[in-house]
């Protein structure tokens, strides 16, 4: 049983089949690591897991999907390629450093051995904590209570906390304590790390280990143990090495691990003498490193923390979904993105998807917009090899990679067809610019980084688009509904290339960024005439020949991958079914001004064609249904949103949280129900009145200010916490907010 306790997320029995999904929802992490939910006392396949932001290596990676129906044959597979598949980039699935075995008169503490009396896992998301408290019968009938307390600090991003403390209850057994790592740890079932030193010395473990085939990156631990009193040995046992302390008889028995992680990828210099340098400096108290670690992640994490009267169950699920996206993204450089599956499991490699910027990093932006500038300054840094791409293209400017990983060249699988077609990457990106912009108003990004990163994706696009029947048209492309590829005219991708021309013209001319007069010009007229498709009515055709296919889905085949396995593999091309929102996108996540005349048809239209099978579906749509004025429909994808995992709706849980669709729950309630925006013009705010809960609290930043909304029922009150006054529209009404409160009713 796991769920909601006292808006904590808890499991309060063991259920040796959940394994794999808890150890996913219990990750702990602060962005630069996450470390599964596994057990301190064993970590086996699919369930233990610890991986550092971009330390990535190559993997042979074993794929058996076959083209089983007409859509696959014609437009997800290239079998021949298929044939030559091998090698890929992934994630490394780093050493196990939570190892710690407590023997208890001779017996180890397994779970699954012995008697569980009682059993709380809890992961509490205010201050990302996690504890384990058991009550242990073993096979003699002695009674231990065990308690396991960790976190990864935010304090000190390097450093991981253990405490272990071991009670008998009924007996007066001696106790042995094992502390070390796991060094047999496998990335997609496979070993591709190898150890290169080890030094076990005063209860304390130093390890350094590589990957061993393509980029060959090097990691350093230095795991300091304060063991209870007892006599000390080295453990060398079946890949693990750490020590073994047969501690002295007590009431109650103490470890406290703190393990400090470090990678070649965090520093130009040596690895060991930084290791050395830091682990000096930190003082080894649990309580002292656990009151440092929440002090820092609260103050990150208050913006994020939205509260919710009247819906403890929306309240929970969200500021756990909020926690999740939290712990995804690196705070302090720019060596990594976010995953899919943020830090929380090795599916999808820990590639850096179109996601990033359309459906994460728009957290960050109103939260901790210092996190959202890193995650442009990634792609920033892969300018240069994007570059390459376009030229491999046959193009000039910058095509970024659909799947990016540590070098910025493409790492889209080589069989799958579709995502080679995924251009619009490449107006993701200059859209997460503008959204950057327009929340903080850095213009020294904007002037160092971000105009030179618009200008060369648009470049490029001045390749791609087509000139044709009197206007620009963007053909065989696919869209972010990946049910249709090679499609002409995608409309998501039509309307954000409009867009970003438009708005890169007119910040280039406000920051006197130098273009040519003949490149001015083309950009001009791309901007002026490419077509964007529509009907007379509004409704908007989501590409060329949509309205023409059919409204049912015709089924054929089995099930081969992981899109298909919602319902047997259907002949997508043959209909109106779509995998995800697509046009709705244009209204919410990559807001690109439409006329809101034809919103309501859209939606309408679109959410009865849309079968959900991806994730980033729900918020979507929970924000579309809160525009329109359905609350009860809000309600419904937004708790889909939050529990897309804890529900293990789409069943893949185990691999990994959905990282992108975690962040739309706090989104869903900032843009859905308080209706705020950021826009070239200024913050604009139109609420959608939420009848289903009593009052609504949130906090956000802009443009360096701090601001404080409330909703209840149709009242809304706002005021400046931090920053000079400032002025926002409120529903076509300009208002001045500062350190008072303002407040408006509907």
């Amino acid at each position: 049983m796991f769920g909601l306790k006292n808006g904590n997320f808890c499991e309060w029995s063991y259920d040796v089949d959940k394994e794999p999904l808890l150890a996913t929802l219990f990750t702990t992490g602060n962005g630069y690591m996450g470390v599964r939910g596994s057990f301190e006392e064993f970590g086996s396949l699919r369930i233990q897991g610890a991986f550092v932001r971009g330390y990535i290596d190559e993997i042979t990676e074993v794929c058996e999907p076959f083209a089983n129906n007409e859509y696959m044959k014609k437009f997800y597979l290239n079998e021949e390629l298929l044939k030559s598949f091998e090698k890929q980039d992934s994630c490394v699935n780093m050493h196990d450093f939570l190892f710690v075995r407590v023997i208890i008169g001779g017996e180890c503490f397994y779970p699954w051995e012995g008697k569980v009396i009682s059993w709380e896992r809890t992961l509490d998301a205010s201050n990302a904590v996690y504890t384990r408290r058991v009550v242990w019968e073993d096979s003699k009938g002695r009674q231990t209570l065990l308690e396991f307390v960790r976190f990864a600090s935010f304090a000190n991003r390097h450093l991981y906390c253990q405490k272990v403390t071991v009670t008998p209850l009924n007996h007066e057994e001696s106790v042995e304590i094992v502390s070390g790592v796991d060094t047999l740890r496998k990335t997609c079932g496979q070993i591709i790390t190898a150890t290169d030193n080890v030094k076990v010395c005063d209860g304390n473990v130093f390890h350094r280990f590589h990957a061993v085939n393509k980029y060959k990156f090097a990691a350093e631990y230095a795991i300091k143990n304060k063991f209870p009193k007892g006599e000390l040995a080295t453990y060398e046992e079946n890949g693990v090495v750490g020590v073994r302390c047969k501690a002295q008889k007590a009431k109650e028995y103490v470890l406290e691990k703190f393990s400090f992680i470090a990678t070649e990828r965090d520093m130009d210099g040596d690895m060991s003498a930084f290791v050395a340098d830091e682990t000096a400096k930190i003082e080894y108290s649990f309580d002292k490193q656990r009151a440092l670690h929440e002090d820092a992640y609260k103050a990150y994490f208050d913006l994020m923390d939205v509260q919710i009267e009247g819906d403890d169950e929306a309240d929970g699920y969200l500021r756990f979904a909020s926690y999740h996206t939290a712990i995804s993204a690196c705070r302090e450089d720019s060596v990594h993105g976010i995953s899919a599956k943020g830090l929380t499991g090795e599916r999808y490699n820990q590639f850096v998807w179109w996601d990033c910027e359309i459906h994460q990093m728009p957290f960050f932006l109103p939260t901790a917009p210092e996190t959202a500038k890193q995650l442009l300054l990634y792609r920033y840094r892969m300018l240069e090899q994007s570059k390459k791409n376009a030229i491999a293209d046959g193009k000039i400017g910058a095509k970024f990679a659909f799947c990016s990983s540590v070098n910025g060249d493409e790492r889209v699988w080589q069989y799958a067809r579709h995502p080679f077609m995924q251009v619009h990457i490449n107006s993701d990106i200059p859209m997460g610019v503008l959204n950057y912009y327009a929340w903080t108003g850095d213009k020294e990004f904007l002037k160092n980084y971000g105009l030179e990163l618009m200008h060369e994706c648009l470049r490029y696009w001045t390749c791609r688009v087509v000139e044709r029947n009197g206007r620009y048209e963007i053909l065989q492309v696919t869209g972010t509904d990946e049910h249709h590829p090679y499609v002409d005219n995608d409309a998501y991708t039509n309307y954000c290339v409009q867009f970003i021309f438009t708005r890169f013209l007119a910040l280039a001319k406000e920051f006197s960024y130098e273009l040519t007069a003949a490149e001015t010009q083309k950009f001009e007229d791309i901007a002026a005439r490419i077509y964007l498709p529509n009907t007379d009515c509004g409704l908007i055709p989501q590409f060329d020949g949509y309205f023409s296919l059919s409204r049912s889905l015709e089924q054929a085949g089995g099930t081969s991958l992981k899109q298909f396995q919602m319902k047997t593999s259907g002949l997508y091309h043959k209909s109106q079914i779509i995998k995800q929102p697509d046009v709705l996108l244009l209204y919410t996540f990559a807001d690109v001004g439409l006329n809101k005349k034809g919103y309501a048809l859209n939606w309408d239209y679109y959410e009865q064609m849309c079968e959900t099978s991806s994730s980033l579906t729900f918020p979507v749509h929970a924000i579309a249904a809160a525009d329109n004025g359905r609350m009860l429909s809000f309600l419904n994808y937004f708790m889909k949103t939050l529990q897309i995992d804890v529900a293990d709706i789409h069943g893949v849980g185990w691999q990994g949280v959905h990282s992108g669709c975690l962040a739309g729950g706090y989104l869903s309630v900032l843009r859905g129900i308080f209706g705020v925006c950021a826009t070239e013009n200024g913050l604009k705010i139109a609420p959608n009145p939420m009848p289903l809960w009593k009052k609504t609290s949130i906090k956000f930043t802009y443009c360096g200010r701090t601001i404080a909304m409330t909703a209840e029922g149709m009242k809304y009150t706002m005021r400046l916490l931090s920053g000079a006054p400032c002025t926002v529209e409120f529903n076509g009404e300009t208002l001045t907010l500062c350190d008072r409160v303002v407040e408006k009713t509907l």
